[in-house]
């Protein structure tokens, strides 16, 4: 079966009972998401996995390219699966996919700030995520607004920062706080832009792939938080 056969019933058409479960099962799967991510990064930083995949990333600027275009292909691959409505393991199967990806892509800066930061920023962007993310979603409980019309800007948004890092890696220069800064605001509006089509767009039972979307936001939120912290520590 496929994704699109789901439309006939978002959650704004469905009754109160199925929005409340169809909510309360992608909030417990995004909760799960991030302990799959805390858990994974944690290996992956206390193993021998980290140090060579430094050595790997520093070797050459091709290698931070042939990452991060594995990274977009595996987020493709697990969107689409997490999207196959109708089978269960290919969409839990999507979302592990996501995790790890994202795990992996966060080994260098989690292994700095583990190792050559202060030792608080990791638990400090850590909460300032969880602030940033409840504070948004409040808002979007609250108000009950559409944010759905901001999906172009989105999108373009996500395609500058996309060159920007690109052209940063090709030509070794660092982007720096504000950089940082301006991708915080726009994971933020996409945290706003997702958790608005979860209550209004998304079909039931598209927990598995909600909780996707979400959580890509929240870890890429996560990221920038953290980059600020690292390059604002005394």
């Amino acid at each position: 079966m496929n994704y699109a056969t789901f439309r006939a019933q978002v959650a704004a058409h469905a009754s109160q009972d199925q929005r409340i479960d169809f909510l309360r099962k992608t909030y417990l799967h995004l909760g799960g998401a991030v302990m799959l991510f805390v858990v994974l990064t944690s290996v992956f930083i206390k193993s021998s996995f980290a140090p060579a995949m430094m050595e790997w990333v520093g070797a050459g600027q091709m290698n931070w390219l042939i990452l991060m275009g594995a990274f977009m292909l595996t987020g493709w691959v697990s969107q689409k699966w997490a999207m196959t409505g109708g089978n269960p393991t290919k969409q839990y199967m999507g979302l592990a996919l996501s995790v790890t990806s994202y795990a992996v892509i966060f080994v260098p800066i989690l292994y700095i700030a583990a190792n050559f930061s202060d030792a608080s920023v990791i638990p400090k962007a850590g909460v300032m995520t969880a602030l940033v993310f409840g504070g948004l979603t409040t808002t979007v409980f609250l108000t009950k607004k559409d944010f759905s019309f901001m999906g172009k800007v989105l999108m373009i948004g996500g395609w500058v920062a996309m060159g920007l890092i690109v052209t940063s890696i090709l030509f070794g220069f660092n982007l720096g706080t504000l950089f940082a800064a301006g991708m915080v605001a726009l994971c933020s509006g996409y945290i706003l832009y997702y958790t608005s089509n979860i209550m209004h767009h998304y079909p039931i039972g598209s927990h598995v792939a909600a909780s996707l979307a979400l959580f890509g936001s929240v870890a890429m939120l996560f990221y920038y938080i953290l980059m600020i912290f690292m390059n604002n520590r005394d």
